[in-house]
């Protein structure tokens, strides 16, 4: 089972050479902001390599899973 990750996980995953702890929480914020107001305009995010995030009814949003693709063709 796929467990939650903490804003400090997502922080570290962001810093880039050089990049702050700060720095890289900003984008953390700005990102999830971004997600934030797309929703709230009924519009649905993308969230590649993972799924989709889709505005429902107030204040509900659903996730949508990407389907798994079979890699290459199946061996007997």
């Amino acid at each position: 089972m796929l467990a939650a990750m903490k804003r400090h996980a997502l922080i570290q995953l962001l810093k880039k050479d050089g990049q702050s702890d700060t720095q890289a929480a900003d984008e953390l914020d700005r990102a999830v902001e971004h997600i934030l107001k797309r929703l709230k305009k009924g519009q649905t995010v993308a969230l590649p390599g993972l799924g989709r995030l889709v505005p429902g009814r107030k204040p509900a949003i659903r996730f949508e899973k990407r389907p798994v693709r079979p890699k290459g063709p199946a061996r007997d």
